[in-house]
């Protein structure tokens, strides 16, 4: 009879420990990457021959089951494979789980890196975008950075976009 009952503790206390150790590996494995569904709502604020403002939506959706904050973003963005701007996000952010979300993004840019692509931007052609760079998440007291890798072929409407120049 005693046989009998520490048998039983022993293998409660087993499966206790592998219910543990599955739980700790599900929760610690990586989250599945962003899929990046375009840019939305570009708006140019400031436009001269040097430093010019634009602000757009990057729009993503987060395939994972999980929401998280995202805490930091450092991306370069190219436009036809040519440095556009740069995007620097420090803030706390929610991400909803299973679901789109827009991340507001403030951008400068050269007039320059615009006149090179000045006629796929006149007669609204698709450009190919690509952002490249890294992302701070967190997840409770877990916080990693991963790296971000998007591309787009996209048609921006220049015209729309300088409707509301101030």
């Amino acid at each position: 009879m005693i046989l009998y009952v520490c048998t039983n503790i022993i293998m409660r206390n087993y499966l206790f420990f592998i219910l543990f150790l599955s739980t700790i590996v599900v929760a610690c494995s990586s989250p599945k990457d962003f899929e990046f569904r375009g840019l939305q709502d570009i708006k140019i604020e400031k436009i001269s021959m040097g430093k010019n403002k634009i602000n757009a939506k990057i729009k993503y959706y987060n395939p994972n089951n999980f929401s998280m904050v995202l805490k930091q973003i450092d991306c370069d963005i190219l436009m036809n494979n040519q440095p556009f701007t740069k995007i620097h996000l420090d803030t706390n952010f929610v991400i909803p789980a299973s679901a789109s979300f827009m991340v507001p993004a403030q951008m400068e840019f050269e007039m320059s890196s615009l006149v090179k692509n000045s006629m796929d931007l006149i007669f609204n052609k698709p450009i190919k975008l690509n952002i490249k760079g890294n992302a701070t998440l967190s997840k409770g007291i877990f916080t990693k950075t991963v790296p971000i890798a998007f591309e787009s072929n996209q048609k921006l409407n220049l015209g729309e976009a300088m409707r509301n120049l101030k």
